[in-house]
């Protein structure tokens, strides 16, 4: 069940990305729970890849106006709002303002996608082995299964953005953002497409 693997997941993502973290000083793994319910909130499904019960990797897909699932979208939408209003958060401004840079990448789309990969994550450790492939294909079937007719990636160049080209996926735009992990004053940021056809 989902709920038992939030640690993990958190984990997960603390390890990978600083998400505002260092700008909005908060304490501990405030700003991982804090991105981890926000996905939670906008993902129509989430799957989980464990090897020898250990989380190594999970993804998701959101589904643009959705009213499915709405009281477990709603439960951690609040459970975010919830993290960014707590002292736990010295400067709330600095997670709005990191949410808005990477949301905000393909506003102009909105009416173009059916929805978009909410996220995808593969422990470093685990890397290399197929896992982050068999977790994208397993949401593309899921989108498929959910009559959506494409869907956007968005990645950038703290991620491994080649990822999507060796799957094939088409590059739509590029955008540059000025906000980034520590350290980087500008980041480049990618959209891709999945267009889902007959007999696939």
């Amino acid at each position: 069940m989902l709920i038992f693997n939030l640690r993990k997941m958190a984990n997960l993502l603390y390890d990978e990305w600083d998400l505002a973290k260092e700008k909005s000083k908060s304490k501990g793994k405030t700003c991982a729970y804090i991105y981890l319910f926000e996905i939670l909130n906008e993902s129509e499904k989430i799957i989980i890849k464990k090897e020898d019960n250990k989380l190594v990797g999970f993804a998701g897909y959101s589904i643009w106006n959705s009213k499915k699932h709405i009281i477990r979208k709603t439960f951690y939408g609040l459970l975010a709002k919830l993290l960014i209003n707590s002292p736990l958060v010295k400067n709330k401004q600095a997670i709005y303002d990191y949410n808005e840079a990477y949301d905000g990448v393909s506003s102009d789309l909105e009416d173009y996608f059916d929805g978009e990969l909410s996220i995808l994550i593969v422990d470093k450790k685990y890397r290399g082995k197929g896992y982050g492939k068999a977790l994208l294909n397993k949401i593309f079937y899921l989108a498929k299964q959910d009559n959506m007719k494409n869907i956007q990636i968005l990645s950038d160049e703290a991620c491994n953005y080649h990822f999507y080209e060796l799957m094939g996926l088409k590059k739509i735009k590029e955008v540059t953002i000025p906000i980034g992990e520590p350290g980087v004053t500008k980041e480049k940021n990618y959209v891709y497409e999945k267009v889902f056809k007959e007999g696939e």
